[in-house]
């Protein structure tokens, strides 16, 4: 297994920021009785061990959602706990090594990260759920939930009200993933704004993508070109498709899919009955 995949930041006392060589994110977080780490990655190379040099204390895992590269290195730790509306075999299949080796980035495979580096049997691992207002208590610090439904359904913000740290997962990143697999209409981002505003205020936020960085002012804009977004396009497109507004940029903008602003009953993505068609298989 390739050794130099994880780099590590202290971001705060007792917690660390692992970045995947660039693709993702996830942040460990010690207390004096245990430690959380919040997402697991794609799972490209030995996360554990990469835990492990950095405490030795009694480990939970929990994902913000269950996209691949939040919760596909979930098969180095047996069980992980994932937002109970992500927890049917619908949301398994993504997890399945054959489709995350496609989230591989151009950076990674220059890097000499290869589709055989992803591995391990998530159908396997424990998928516990968790719910909206959860508690992990690691002694002395203490970690909450929140439900943000709009990247996913599922969609989870962590907490940390000792230190006042927020982890967005991709709640909100840089370049705002409304455009991705299962991501709800966008106009579910601009009904959680006010909310989101709210829940966040007074933290420093750290998302699950980039150099983990947000600031409340990007925040802000987001949910301003959201508004104008669905003020410009008053129905879904006919057609999907990826878009960024006001224009692609890695430090700030909205990834979206035109056919994909509104609530709809059209069929979108994968079905029940395709995704167990593959696992049989």
């Amino acid at each position: 297994m390739k050794q130099d995949i994880y780099q590590v930041e202290q971001i705060a006392p007792q917690t660390w920021r692992i970045d995947e060589c660039g693709r993702d994110n996830c942040y460990l977080l010690c207390g004096s009785a245990r430690a959380l780490l919040i997402d697991c990655t794609i799972g490209t190379g030995d996360l554990m061990d990469v835990v492990r040099t950095l405490t030795d204390l009694p480990l939970t895992v929990a994902v913000t959602h269950a996209h691949g590269d939040h919760a596909g290195g979930g098969y180095q730790f047996g069980t992980i706990f994932v937002p109970r509306a992500e927890t049917d075999r619908t949301w398994r299949g993504p997890n399945m090594r054959v489709f995350r080796k496609q989230l591989l980035s151009n950076r990674m495979k220059k890097s000499g990260i290869t589709k055989a580096n992803v591995r391990g049997n998530n159908l396997k691992t424990n998928w516990l759920p968790y719910d909206d207002g959860a508690v992990f208590d690691l002694g002395g610090r203490t970690v909450r939930t929140a439900a943000v439904p709009a990247h996913t359904i599922g969609g989870m913000v962590f907490l940390d009200e000792t230190n006042r740290l927020a982890f967005l997962g991709d709640t909100v990143c840089p370049v705002l993933p409304m455009h991705t697999y299962r991501a709800l209409p966008l106009q579910s981002f601009d009904d959680q704004s006010d909310r989101l505003t709210t829940l966040l205020d007074g933290y420093t936020l750290f998302c699950g993508h980039g150099d983990g960085r947000v600031t409340h002012e990007l925040v802000q804009k987001q949910i301003g070109w959201v508004r104008e977004i669905l003020a410009q396009h008053p129905a879904n497109a006919a057609k999907h498709g990826k878009q960024y507004y006001p224009a692609f940029d890695p430090s700030g903008c909205v990834g979206y899919d035109p056919a994909n602003l509104y609530p709809t009953d059209r069929k979108k993505g994968w079905t029940i009955a395709s995704w167990n068609s593959i696992l049989r298989g």
